[in-house]
């Protein structure tokens, strides 16, 4: 009699789950105890053999009804049924074999062949990974798995046991004819053969979930496992490649350095192409041999499965480069000292000039007129900015500290601290005004500092107009001359001169200039006012009149 294909599928499954209960019923046969998982593989074992007995009767009977099959059609029919059962036997016996022995014979006579194709080299680079990853969720997996397998044999011994209701209630009929009831009968017959081997299965099932319930190891116990594998395999590995890298990359810079003194490319006089090349490519390569010595550290230890991260990762980071590989190029050619700014050329940054001294992955500036003057930028931020030649002469700041400036918005004051970010000014009287350094460069500041010019306009009445050009001129000169000079210093005075502007409408106008050295310039604002004075002075001694505006009425 031959079984359907669902059946023959059952005992194939029946063998693979039968397989999975080797270990723990070889570990734990010498035991006094026996616990309740192995009471059931027990029991799943002994449910193989009557399997097993019942397909070796039915191969035998299938022979029999071979040799009197009446046509050829039947006969194929039939071999293809002693083939079905032949292949049933052998997994049947395979799987007692294996529970028997504690050794699984497929693996055991498993040849393997090496791989010829990209794809399967592919794979068996990644195989590794894989491996471990099916291994950190195979518990889990088996576990869902079983549930699975428990759901769909519950379903299938419902369906068998409804089944066999329906036969049980057909048999009961009385009008039912011999041949009727002897085919209902082999078919409920049928069913119940089913229905055992789905309670086998079950049994086989439940006794797998009991036994890796009694084994699986708490969340701690698992976590502290974990880590102590971990450090005494890849973490010390791991630990291992981290040193490589930085002493491979140590020892290289320094022995480069070494051969900075000696080399060729870095003598006074070469060309600045040269020698930064070289530099470019001596810190590439040692990054190459560092990340070398890191897959060499993982190989010699046999850690496929780091090696196998450690260079998907490198090519990831390869492929990755290709889209952001421009700006890099930028970089590079502004590292050669070939881009838009240079070493030694000024440039503008935030509104301050600053001096270019020195390009590399950070790039370092100076301006020396400024308190911490020293900025350093990473060499992605100076791609947009540009340089161009100093002048020898050309300030890098219009102050310094100390300077006495006048500014924009009319104020005067002494420069107290300068720094890239902010410019103090101490005004007369004590008070601090605090600009930020480019709005102090925007309000365009003069520095008293190097020299100034007083200017002041006096004006005299037009009764004296017969001398104003002539005498007027030189007495207000000398007398303002020497007063200066009195009060003041003769050092300080550089340079005075009065001369006629212009008549007005009610005055005759003069200029006075008076050109002061650095040194007079906290007093800048008292000059103003004593040229004043002094002017006024000339007139009360000589009798002048100064005018004042007025308006005349004639009358026709």
């Amino acid at each position: 009699m031959s079984l359907p294909s669902e059946f023959s599928f059952t005992l194939r499954r029946i063998g693979v789950l039968i397989l999975l209960l080797t270990a723990p019923l070889s570990l734990q046969a010498q035991e006094k105890d026996v616990p309740p998982a192995q009471t059931k593989s027990v029991a799943a074992l002994e449910s193989t053999l009557p399997l097993l007995k019942r397909e070796k009767e039915e191969l035998e009977a299938l022979l029999e009804q071979l040799k009197s099959a009446p046509s050829d059609a039947e006969k194929e029919k039939i071999e293809a049924e002693i083939a079905e059962h032949r292949a049933r036997i052998k997994e049947l016996l395979d799987n007692f074999r294996t529970i028997a022995s504690g050794v699984d014979e497929a693996a055991y006579f498993d040849e393997r062949n090496e791989a010829v194709t990209l794809n399967e080299e592919f794979q068996e680079i990644l195989q590794p990974l894989l491996h471990e990853l099916r291994d950190a969720t195979s518990a889990p997996r088996e576990m869902e798995q079983l549930r699975d397998d428990l759901e769909a044999a519950q379903e299938r011994a419902a369906l068998a046991n409804s089944a066999i209701q329906r036969l049980n209630e057909l048999l009961d009929r009385d009008n039912l004819s011999d041949a009727l009831r002897e085919e209902i009968t082999r078919t409920r017959d049928d069913w119940k053969d089913r229905m055992d081997e789905v309670n086998g299965r079950i049994d086989v099932i439940e006794a797998k979930m009991e036994e890796r319930r009694l084994n699986s190891p708490t969340l701690l116990e698992a976590a502290s496992e974990g880590l102590s594998t971990f450090w005494k395999s890849r973490g010390l590995n791991v630990l291992l490649a981290i040193v490589a890298f930085f002493v491979t990359f140590i020892v290289l810079r320094k022995l480069y350095f070494l051969f900075q003194r000696i080399s060729p490319f870095h003598r006074k006089g070469s060309l600045k192409f040269t020698s930064r090349l070289v530099d470019l490519t001596a810190a590439a390569l040692s990054i190459l041999a560092a990340l070398s010595a890191t897959l060499i550290v993982f190989y010699l230890r046999g850690d496929w499965l780091l090696l196998t991260i450690a260079a998907i990762l490198l090519a990831g980071l390869i492929i990755a480069s290709r889209n952001s590989l421009p700006p890099y190029i930028d970089q590079i050619r502004t590292m050669l000292n070939l881009g838009s700014v240079r070493e030694g050329e000024r440039m503008m940054y935030d509104g301050i000039p600053w001096r270019v001294d020195r390009l590399g992955v950070y790039c370092h500036f100076t301006n020396p007129l400024l308190g911490g003057g020293t900025l350093r930028l990473p060499i992605r931020a100076v791609g947009d900015l540009h340089s161009r030649p100093t002048d020898k002469k050309e300030p890098w700041f219009p102050t310094k500290e100390g300077d006495w400036v006048v500014l924009g918005d009319e104020v005067y004051g002494k420069i107290v601290q300068q720094t890239p970010e902010r410019i103090t000014v101490l005004k007369l009287g004590g008070s601090r005004k605090v600009y930020p350094s480019a709005d102090f460069l925007s309000l365009s500041p003069e520095n008293l500092s190097t020299g100034f010019r007083v200017t002041t306009v006096f004006g005299i009445d037009y009764a004296h107009q017969e001398f104003c050009t002539t005498e007027a001129p030189g007495i207000f000169q000398k007398y303002i001359e020497n007063n200066l000079i009195e009060t003041f210093g003769h050092d300080v005075l550089h340079n005075l001169n009065v001369e006629f502007s212009a008549a007005g409408a009610s005055s005759l106008d003069y200029t006075v200039l008076a050109d002061f050295t650095g040194e007079a310039a906290p007093r800048y604002k008292a000059i103003q006012r004593r040229l004043q004075k002094l002017c006024v002075d000339v007139c009360n001694e000589q009798g002048w009149t100064i005018p004042f505006t007025q308006i005349t009425l004639h009358q026709a």
